[in-house]
């Protein structure tokens, strides 16, 4: 769903950038490229965020007393996937589109 609001999104800037006559198929393949990178990203931070070495890093530094969840690891790697597959099906969207162009 996320991958689909973004592609319509980048297809709907791409035929604004038409109008001042660049190619549409540039500007789309550039956009999809940039948020493929950003999903990715904030999908690896989500996931690093609850790790055990984070934990222990904010435990031994930060004198932190929250304490490790499995719970909470679990639930952020949920979120991580859905950001993970929306960067993986623009992706082979950009793959698609420069196999066009």
């Amino acid at each position: 769903m996320i991958a689909g609001v973004l592609f319509l999104a980048d297809l709907i800037a791409g035929a604004a950038f038409a109008l001042l006559r660049l190619s549409v198929l540039g500007v789309v393949g550039d956009l999809m490229f940039l948020e493929v990178g950003v999903l990715a990203i904030l999908g690896g931070l989500i996931e690093f965020s609850r790790s055990k070495g984070v934990y222990e890093f904010r435990r031994i530094t930060l004198d932190s007393k929250e304490e490790f969840s499995a719970t909470k690891h679990l639930e952020a790697s949920k979120r991580a996937v859905v950001l993970f597959s929306a960067a993986l099906t623009l992706f082979v969207f950009l793959i698609a589109l420069a196999l066009i162009e």
